[in-house]
């Protein structure tokens, strides 16, 4: 994945946006079903989160992002590979100026390090004032063997003490794999 804002591929960033769009008076883009609280494994074998009982579930067609959904409340992780050259900081900037183009008045509250699927990464979290409700947005990101794994939330401010444990579990659970597809085994030479 190439991180430059031209060429930055916006099916992996605009989910958790679109919910806080959501929140500040757009329509919903999200046709999930409930789950009932397992591990989820990426289709191609990157990573695994523990999806959260009762959260509604959307699979990002063209990608291997995976959102879970409670009311107003969004968390998507996801994984792709990078090329020489790609830095956290370069994504998290891309991701600021995408906040900022759908709120203006999007305002940096707190960045810092962060350990996204077991590695060193960064984060930032943005307030969003809006008509409807005043959202937070955290994006945080690692590098981790020339993959980007990439953890985002949104939420209505007035609703995320109430599942801050939950989405604290499925941070924690967000863990990178080895690449594998379901139902596919590493083939063994013989010597």
């Amino acid at each position: 994945m190439r991180i430059g804002t031209s060429q930055i591929d916006l099916a992996i960033l605009l989910p958790a946006f679109a919910a806080a769009w959501n929140l500040a008076g757009g329509q919903t883009m999200f046709a999930a079903q409930k789950d009932s609280g397992r591990v989820y494994l990426s289709p191609d074998g990157l990573f695994a989160v523990e999806a959260p009982a009762g959260w509604e579930v959307r699979k990002q067609e063209g990608s291997n992002e995976v959102t879970f959904l409670n009311g107003e409340v969004s968390v998507s992780v996801a994984a792709d590979d990078t090329e020489a050259g790609d830095k956290v900081d370069q994504f998290l900037e891309v991701n600021k100026s995408l906040v900022r183009h759908m709120r203006p008045d999007a305002e940096v509250w707190a960045e810092g390090k962060a350990m996204v699927a077991g590695a060193s990464g960064a984060y930032f979290t943005m307030y969003c004032p809006g008509p409807r409700a005043r959202t937070i947005v955290r994006v945080a990101a690692a590098l981790s063997h020339k993959r980007l794994f990439i953890f985002k939330i949104a939420a209505p401010s007035a609703e995320l003490f109430a599942v801050q444990a939950t989405i604290d579990n499925i941070e924690h659970s967000f863990r990178e794999c080895d690449g594998l597809p379901r139902g596919k085994v590493r083939r063994h030479r013989a010597n």
